[in-house]
């Protein structure tokens, strides 16, 4: 879970729902969500509204001020740990304009622009490779996403997800019969400055996936040629702005 968010310099605690059961604060730009214990989504529910937000995600009541061109840094939290070293896989990061507050948008109309994706990194010399969730892991379990320059002022929801694919293998031998791993997060934003650029090409997050791409049914175990790995999702939109995470082969 997104326990932490920090945006223009200004810590905010984020919602962690294996925090002792603590009720829902009401200060968090951290959406609801009833997923206790970190349990993922599957390909089968790449189509189902709960793959919008997570697990019972219902709207934060705040929307956290950002400059537009700058960094939103993310902070997770599972279970006694960051992020489990054995979850490899890519971070993808998309943005939805809520065109009004972000507290009262219905998720199911909500439309997601690609900005930003990180998959393989490099070969190691474990079979798996270093990933984008590695490099989460490495930086104190937190991820930095960049808000396209430019972009219009207004409230957004920032859709976050890692992608974990240990047991997304479902060959002969299969490790899961039920795929690859899904963990989104959403974030409600108020971007501020004067651009001028305005997302009206995005789509909704339950056609982002089918579930039967061949980069969610990977074996990553056995050294397969990562060249190959193709992102899953949708395309960059084109008024992302230049970062790390564009090149995803390092």
């Amino acid at each position: 879970m997104v326990a932490d968010v920090w945006a223009d310099g200004t810590h905010y605690n984020g919602f962690n729902p294996n925090d002792n059961l603590k009720p829902y604060p009401s200060d968090t730009p951290g959406w609801y969500t009833t997923n206790v214990g970190g349990s993922p989504l599957y390909p089968i529910d790449t189509n189902q509204p709960q793959i919008i937000c997570a697990k019972g995600g219902s709207n934060a009541n705040v929307s956290v001020p950002v400059t537009a061109g700058t960094d939103v840094r993310l902070r997770w939290w599972q279970v006694n740990v960051a992020w489990p070293s054995s979850h490899h896989g890519p971070i993808i990061n998309y943005l939805a304009p809520c065109n009004g507050p972000c507290s009262e948008v219905d998720m199911t109309t909500l439309k997601f622009v690609k900005i930003s994706e990180r998959g393989f990194v490099r070969k190691t010399e474990e079979a798996e490779g270093y990933w984008a969730a590695d490099e989460l892991i490495a930086d104190d379990g937190s991820w930095d996403v960049r808000i396209p320059a430019g972009l219009a002022p207004g409230e957004y929801v920032l859709r976050h997800e890692i992608i974990a694919l240990h047991v997304a293998y479902t060959g002969t031998g299969a490790y899961s019969s039920s795929g690859a791993e899904f963990y989104p997060q959403c974030v409600s934003l108020k971007v501020e400055g004067s651009g001028m650029k305005v997302i009206n090409d995005g789509v909704d997050a339950r056609t982002f996936y089918s579930g039967s791409e061949p980069s969610l049914r990977k074996n990553i175990h056995t050294g397969f040629d990562h060249s190959d790995f193709v992102m899953p999702g949708p395309s960059l939109w084109t008024g992302a702005s230049a970062k790390k995470e564009r090149s995803f082969f390092g």
